[in-house]
């Protein structure tokens, strides 16, 4: 029973990683990190035209959100998961324990810090770079 479990296990996760894009639809459009000047073959719906300063400050959001968004939450996540696997498995080793309460808690205030420093740059580029911001200096 313990030799089909090695076996099964894995094709079980191989399972799920490869049908979980069909599941989120996943393989839908994507417009990509870059949100203009492509004017390399294959226009894919993007600009063709040469960005603006409006379309870099738009651009640094993009990939600050990349980061934080698609980069460090599924990250930190896994953090979160593995310092519970070791809390859950200390087996009375108190030094796991304190090893587990450390990464818990410097992946929630580095969680805290990234999502403080989005909310700022957030509001800076919408209140201050908006569109319909009043306080637009660039129109």
């Amino acid at each position: 029973m313990k030799k089909n479990l090695h076996f099964i296990l894995p094709m079980i996760f191989m399972l799920m990683v490869f049908s979980l894009p069909l599941v989120v639809s996943a393989q839908g459009q994507w417009r990509g990190i870059v949100v203009c000047g492509n004017t390399s073959g294959g226009n894919q719906g993007l600009d063709s035209q040469p960005c603006t300063f409006n379309d870099i400050i738009n651009q640094v959001k993009v990939v600050i959100d990349f980061a934080l968004f698609k980069i460090a939450a599924p990250l930190a996540a896994v953090m979160f998961a593995y310092a519970g696997f070791l809390y859950v498995t200390n087996r009375g080793n108190e030094s796991q324990i304190k090893q587990a309460h450390e990464i818990f808690w410097n992946v929630f205030i580095g969680l805290v810090i990234a999502l403080a420093a989005w909310l700022t740059m957030n509001f800076i580029l919408t209140f201050f770079l908006g569109q319909d911001s009043a306080f637009n200096f660039l129109r």
